[in-house]
């Protein structure tokens, strides 16, 4: 059959397909940065959605106007959820790199993230590619995909329902951003914290010191020795995180 005709024949499919796939690469890191031009994004949904609509059961068409309209919000709010779950991952990890250029002093050296669309500092904009490289090394775009096809199993068209589960889970989700962004910045404020304590001393016994021109090189210089140190670890920690996103992903699917 001409797959015109067949989408024509299947509409209602189509359309829901359409909007949760749309709405799922919209959010998601990579495939929804502001950086990808949209008619690669739009051409990338429609080659999904083609792909996906033949392996879904038949989507009835709502009987009016206000159905259609509720139908469409509840797929475009399960592509959110199911973006952002995915997101708070990277954005946590970018956030341990906020933590580390403040404590290094280098939160006013920002440049501009094509993914978030926004200022970021150099050390988190260096974590955010880091991550991004690992994210892609693991095939986590081609899982995302096995996600987005197993999201209409466990929450086909019409089957969505907010449900207190969904909101403490999507809440709790979210406060993964500033946890994993405290735990992997910890050794760097650890080691500067010391520096800056013994910058002080420094002060105190040497007086006719700069310390201000001489503690700011040496906090950088300590950082990004420690951010070296730290890099073997950083991999297996962000690989750790990105395997146990995959977990929240399916959690946040059962609760709607």
């Amino acid at each position: 059959m001409n797959p015109l005709n067949y989408l024509l024949l299947h509409t209602p499919t189509f359309l829901f397909t359409v909007i949760r796939t749309g709405s799922i690469l919209a959010v998601a890191p990579i495939f929804g940065a502001i950086n990808v031009p949209a008619r690669v994004k739009m051409g990338f949904v429609l080659v999904l959605t083609m792909l996906l609509t033949p392996l879904m059961a038949d989507v009835p068409m709502p009987q009016n106007m206000l159905s259609l309209v509720l139908a469409i919000a509840s797929e475009v709010v399960v592509g959110a959820a199911i973006g952002l779950v995915i997101k708070f991952i990277f954005t946590g990890i970018e956030f341990a790199g906020q933590f580390a250029s403040f404590e290094m002093g280098l939160s006013m050296a920002s440049v501009y993230d094509p993914v978030s669309a926004s200022q970021v500092t150099v050390i988190g904009r260096l974590l955010s590619i880091l991550t991004v490289l690992i994210f892609l090394s693991f095939d986590g775009h081609l899982m995302m995909i096995v996600a987005l096809r197993k999201s209409f199993e466990l929450i086909p068209p019409y089957g969505f329902t907010f449900s207190g589960p969904f909101a403490d889970s999507l809440i709790r989700f979210s406060a993964d951003i500033f946890i994993i962004g405290a735990k992997l910045a910890t050794p760097v404020i650890a080691i500067l914290t010391f520096v800056n304590i013994g910058n002080g001393l420094l002060a105190k016994v040497v007086p006719q010191l700069n310390i201000f021109v001489v503690g700011f090189a040496l906090m950088i210089l300590v950082g990004f020795f420690m951010l070296s140190l730290m890099l073997p670890y950083f991999i297996t920690a962000v690989t750790g995180l990105l395997e146990g996103m995959w977990n929240n992903v399916y959690t946040i699917m059962r609760v709607m």
